[in-house]
Parts: structure tokens; sequence; C-alpha cells
């Protein structure tokens, strides 16, 4: 190999590199392409970024001593969710990630993923190896809200305690996202379309 292929790959490999990690220090913001991601249920069951490839993910990514901080707007996305049609309903995924990175006695973080799972009405996974942890610039110990639209591309993220004012722009973001194209094409005048 040349020196010349070998600098090449080098600077490939360090560009990527730099990527990450600025992502990983910023965070993740809108509008850019969602990182692919890989978590795993309790019951050994895999969800990537391809399984959600055309549907809005819904994605609250927490440590569990967070689940509670942003309890009041889950139960609220989950009536809005209930009161939606079956066309809505069926483009949303909801994906609630636990960090399950470095922990120990795997076996009982999964039956406690289980456990939660059931008394939730939704599969809980959980981020086992990290992965998604540092490419999503998740923040530790804290209530990450992401949505990704249909495209694939990311259309909301925020850490943190979510007020009640910006539950509006959430619930409006979902209903554009989620809704069929004759639906919103025809629930907006031409000109107010982005």
């Amino acid at each position: 190999m040349s020196f010349k292929n070998i600098f090449s790959k080098l600077f490939i490999f360090a560009l990527v590199l730099f990527s990450a990690i600025f992502v990983y220090a910023l965070g993740l913001k809108a509008g850019i392409s969602a990182p692919y991601f890989k978590v795993i249920s309790g019951n050994n069951e895999e969800l990537t970024l391809d399984d959600v490839r055309g549907k809005v993910a819904v994605i609250f990514y927490e440590t569990k001593d967070v689940v509670e901080m942003n309890r009041p707007l889950k139960v609220e996305l989950n009536k809005f969710y209930d009161a939606q049609p079956d066309c809505v309903k069926k483009a949303i995924i909801r994906i609630p990630i636990i960090n399950c990175q470095g922990v120990f006695f795997a076996d009982a973080w999964k039956n406690n993923l289980r456990e939660s799972s059931k008394k939730e009405g939704i599969t809980i996974y959980g981020d086992w190896d990290g992965k998604m942890f540092f490419s999503y610039g998740i923040k530790d110990k804290e209530s990450n809200l992401i949505i990704i639209g249909r495209d694939g591309i990311v259309k909301y993220s925020f850490v943190g305690k979510i007020v009640e004012k910006d539950l509006g722009r959430i619930k409006d973001l979902l209903t554009d996202e989620a809704s069929p194209p004759d639906i919103n094409s025809s629930s907006y005048p031409e000109s107010s379309r982005q």
C-alpha cells in the first residue's frame, strides 16, 4: 500500500472521529441525518435505525435514575398518541431507551427491562454497548428526547426537563410528520408550506 493510500485512509478515519466527537460535545442537533443505532430489549429483540425508517421515531434516552423527570410529558404524549387515528399511530414508533453500558449483572438488568416494559405497556430497550450514547451525543443522567422524521432527519432534540409550553410544539411536529401526505397538503395553504 502506498504512502498516499495510507494517508488518505488515516485522513478519512480522523475526519469521522472528529465528527463523532463534535456531535458528542455539542449534542444532537435538529436538521442532521440520524446516526445509526442498535438497541436491544430485555427479551433480546433488536431495534435499529433501519427498522424505524419511514416512521416517526420518538426516542426518550435516559438513565434509570431520571426516568421520572419528564413523566408528565410522557403521560401527555401517550394520551396524544392514543387519540390519533390508526394511520397516524402506525406512522409513529415510541422508543424508550435506558443507558445500560457497562452494567454488572446484565441478566438482572434485562429482567428489569422486561418488568418495566410490562408495567409501562411499551417495549423498553437498552443501549448495552454505549454506541448510541456516543453517536447521539447523549447527556448522562438527563432525560434526552429525540424525534426522527420519516426521512431519517432529526427533527427535535432536547436535554433536560421539558416545560409545558413546548408540549404543543412537540404535538404539532408529530402531527405534521406522522400524518399521511394528503392530510398535510390539504391542511396548509401552498404558501405556508416550507
